[in-house]
Order: structure tokens, then sequence, then C-alpha cells
């Protein structure tokens, strides 16, 4: 009984292969190379002993709520690079090391250190290990939704609620608080940057 067009296109578009029968186990049929398939055992009771299943494909490393994160090695560094770039001056698209927009500045200190980070905010929200606010630790990033729904703000963390930022045109790199209620209604969630 062949696939109907509704399931086919559902298959093609959810990112799955079609599967085939080799020696009693389905196979990705996009591998030409079999030499991974194995043939079920046989048990002491003469039932078949399929293999354990293997992982493959990406991990999700998000934590949970009960992963223990260690601290980053880099927190320090962090802080004081980004004190040294306070009361410059924003400029969008600017990266340092004179002007900066938010992202610009993370993307510059981290650079500093020889850590490779994505460009803008919203991919830079998906680097690291995601922090709960009371995790929070120096040199961890902080993320906000300040208008629509994705990730467009980014600042570092600077200890006691405190993170430095390049907030916006006329308005210069800045301390600014988790606690302030502008923020704290938009802050989503911390990053921590192992290296």
């Amino acid at each position: 009984m062949g696939l109907t067009p509704v399931l086919f296109l559902a298959l093609v578009f959810s990112g799955c292969a079609p599967k085939r029968v080799v020696n009693g186990e389905f196979s990705d049929h996009s591998k030409s190379d079999n030499s991974s398939v194995s043939s079920p055992k046989k048990t002491d009771t003469g039932k078949e002993d399929f293999p354990e299943p293997q992982a493959r494909g990406k991990i999700n490393s998000q934590p949970t709520k009960n992963t223990i994160v260690n601290p980053s090695k880099f927190g320090p560094q962090v802080v004081g690079l980004a004190k040294k770039q306070l009361n410059k001056p924003y400029q969008w698209g600017a990266q340092g090391p004179d002007k900066f927009d938010c992202s610009g500045l993370v993307y510059y200190i981290y650079g500093t250190l020889d850590i490779s980070l994505p460009r803008v905010s919203k991919d830079q929200a998906k680097f690291g290990q995601q922090i709960n606010k009371g995790d929070l630790q120096p040199g961890d990033l902080v993320f906000f939704v300040t208008s629509g729904k994705v990730i467009n703000h980014v600042g570092i963390y600077m200890g006691d609620s405190r993170f430095i930022h390049a907030p916006r045109r006329y308005s210069p790199v800045r301390y600014d608080s988790l606690n302030n209620s502008w923020w704290r209604r938009r802050f989503k969630f911390g990053r921590r940057i192992q290296g």
C-alpha cells in the first residue's frame, strides 16, 4: 500500500527520510552504507533481541531546572572589558572599538577573548547554556524582548542585578538594573558562555 500524497508531503516537510527494512530492521534509506545494520540476536528464550537504539543528530543542550551550570571562567575578564566600554556612543550595526550597538558590544568583548559568537542578539541567545535570573553570575549574557516576540536586545551581567549594554540611539554604553520595572518585564533569560 503506497503513501497517500498528504502523508508523503508530511514526511518530506518534517525532515523524515523514508525507511526500508534490512535484515529485519528499519534502516535510513538515505544511507548507502549498511555496515552499521546488525541482525537481531537470539536470547536464551529463543526470542529475538533487537539492539539498543543509538542516538543520532544533535543533542539538545538546554539545561533543565536541576542542571548545575559551572561558573564561566571568562566572567571576570568579560566584566573588566565591559567596564572599559562605558560611555562609548551607540551606533546601530557598530561592533567597536569606538561605537557599539547592543550585540556589537557583546561580539567585540567576547571576540577580544578569542570566543567567537554570532553577531546579532537573536542568534547570540542560542549560544551557551541558558541561565535562570537567580543564577546569573558576572559575565553572563542577559537577553530581552523590547518589542515584538523575538529576542532583540542583549547586555552583559555585572552582578548585583546590574548589566552593561548599548541601549539605543543617543544613549551611550551604560549600566541598567534588572530590577528596573521596564527591563524586568522584558527580560527573558541569561546565557553562560564557557568558551
